[in-house]
């Protein structure tokens, strides 16, 4: 129970706040539900109701005689009943601090006070509460005894009455549970701290947790049930494209299997395979990664690739040589805010990558193997109608880790064993009027001086320019920009029109997921340090074209473009054309 109150000098004033603190008692108690009750309706002890007799014997003269008078029935227009309030005291108080409590109520205490006023003290007590997160606290005004100066405030604190986990058919409940310890069977919920656990909950894959509250069986309790939404969390990926590398065939075929729950853990396990269907000898990499979470928040990441081809794209990340790499990464999401979320990863890698070069009947080769560290900062910014996300990384390696300068400098000319190069990648879409997007993307490398190839910047290809092959220049230094307009949704449009075959109601399943046109412009450019003679130092792109992306069924999805260079580069030719495609499918 915690006590606030005032106290009055001779000449009738309140003294400060401080003087009443320090007056001010706490003890803690757990209260049951008691029934709401209005101030209106609570009964002042010297005032007998109308129609009844009125108890005299607490009448000032001190007579102990009843009399059985009908008092006179109160004016409709009379006004509200005034009088003193010297005490607050709050019963339940037990989760807000006492100094929070005196915060909320005390600019009610005073002389010539009403219902009124005793309300709005109620209400400021509950809205504390409900400010710090407390939802599921309630504050009440019983029948008082106004004359005593006393005002009385009853504090239920909702606690968790049972905790229950709905309609998961492929994660452990007990799991869930333990992944909320903030619904805790018996205790006031913090909902600060539910949302929390729930946008932790969600971050798993084929998964989605929500929670739903409702009055408990036991008074004064809450029942919640996290309701789950779940899938089979195993899944496959197949895509054909065209992809190409300067002197390769053209096609490229990937196919991905995933697994996201292992051990009921949520550890997620991958193995992606990437061939030249036309001719093998032309690309064949096999990749796999294993995330292992280790917290919430925390989570640490193994891969590795093994790559047969000059150039592979896998999984957004370009491999330049025949070779290896074993990685490894501790990943650190960081604390999100509204509309923004981000995450931090370090760690080492393991490369090694050998070219043999043949000229005539002789060859020579020029394996390396180094260690390169990465540190990489991610962030991802969402509202209504746009999307920002930025990464930021930095790679260095050091010197007497692996190859030694001379097999650095045997594989790009003065090269060094210690080097550092660091990356951003900043997009953004935005919604504009009647349903059109527009995309933009800008990517850059900045290095500290010659790189070997396999940390240079790929330039060219569908992930920078548009209509060029696959990393048809390397640079040290780069930096390459996308622009693209994209037409409204067609695909919705359609699936709204489309109907079942009553003709009247909606489709049972899904045709058209999304269906856009787009037109784009992208351009790059690329430098190296310390050319040789006769070897060109910088290349130069851009292009611009015109496409479609769409997904079907839930399942499909595709892209058509055709891209025209603007740029003679390499045996790319200025003003030719190239139609890019990719087709695939998951589940």
């Amino acid at each position: 129970m915690v006590r606030v109150g005032v106290f009055r000098s001779s000449d009738g004033r309140i003294p400060s706040r401080k003087t009443t603190q320090l007056c001010a008692a706490l003890a803690i108690a757990i209260a049951t539900i008691p029934a709401p009750a209005a101030f209106a309706q609570s009964a002042v002890a010297e005032k007998p109701a109308a129609g009844k007799p009125a108890d005299t014997s607490r009448a000032r003269s001190g007579a102990s005689a009843a009399q059985n008078t009908q008092p006179p029935a109160k004016e409709e227009n009379a006004a509200p009943e005034r009088f003193d309030i010297d005490e607050f005291r709050v019963d339940g108080a037990d989760k807000l601090p006492q100094i929070d409590v005196e915060e909320a109520i005390y600019p009610f205490l005073g002389p010539n006070k009403n219902s009124g006023d005793v309300e709005k003290a109620r209400a400021a007590l509950e809205k504390s509460y409900h400010d710090r997160g407390l939802q599921t606290v309630s504050v009440t005004s019983p029948p008082q005894d106004v004359s005593s100066r006393v005002i009385v405030l009853k504090v239920t604190e909702g606690k968790i009455g049972r905790l229950r986990v709905t309609n998961s058919r492929f994660f452990d409940l007990e799991k869930i549970k333990r992944g909320a310890p903030s619904l805790k069977e018996g205790e006031v919920p913090n909902f600060n701290d539910v949302t929390k656990d729930i946008i932790a909950l969600n971050q798993w894959p084929d998964r989605r947790i929500t929670p739903a509250l409702r009055a408990g069986v036991t008074p004064g309790t809450v029942d919640v049930d996290l309701n789950v939404e779940d899938k089979f969390p195993l899944h496959g990926n197949l895509e054909y494209n065209n992809r190409q590398s300067p002197n390769t065939t053209p096609t490229r075929l990937n196919a991905t299997v995933k697994y996201d729950n292992l051990w009921q853990l949520g550890h997620s396990l991958s193995f992606t395979y990437q061939v030249a269907p036309e001719r093998k000898d032309d690309a064949e990499v096999f990749s796999g990664s294993y995330l292992a979470r280790i917290t919430d928040w925390t989570s640490f990441l193994v891969y590795g690739v093994s790559s047969k081809s000059d150039v592979a794209t896998i999984g957004g990340m370009n491999v330049v040589g025949p070779g290896q790499i074993v990685g490894g990464r501790f990943v650190v999401t960081l604390p999100a805010r509204e509309q923004f979320f981000h995450s931090l990863s370090f760690g080492v890698d393991y490369k090694s990558f050998g070219q043999t070069v043949q000229m005539d009947t002789n060859s020579f080769s020029t394996p390396i193997t180094y260690y390169p560290l990465n540190a990489t900062y991610g962030a991802t910014w969402q509202g209504d109608g746009w999307l920002t996300q930025f990464n930021l990384s930095a790679t260095g390696n050091i010197r007497g880790l692996g190859s030694q300068y001379e097999e650095f400098d045997a594989k790009r000319y003065n090269a060094n064993s210690s080097f550092v190069h660091i990356n951003a990648d900043l997009s953004h879409t935005q919604d504009l009027l009647n349903g059109y997007q527009l995309f933009g993307r800008v990517k850059t490398q900045w290095s500290d001086g010659p790189l070997i190839s396999s940390e240079q910047f790929s330039l060219g290809g569908l992930d920078t320019v548009r209509g060029y092959f696959e990393s048809a220049a390397l640079g040290d230094n780069a930096a390459a920009a996308t622009l693209e307009f994209r037409s409204p949704d067609i695909g919705a449009w359609l699936q709204s029109n489309l109907k079942d075959e009553t003709g009247e109601g909606q489709p049972r399943f899904t045709t058209f997921n999304e269906w856009r046109l787009l037109a784009f412009v992208d351009g790059g450019t690329a430098r190296i340090y310390d050319p040789l003679e006769e070897q060109t130092s910088r290349f130069d792109m851009w292009s611009y074209g015109f496409g479609t992306k769409f997904r079907v069924f839930d399942r499909f999805n595709g892209m058509i473009a055709v891209a025209t260079p603007m740029i003679d580069q390499g045996t790319t030719k200025k003003n030719s054309h190239r139609v890019l495609f990719s087709v695939g499918g998951d589940f």
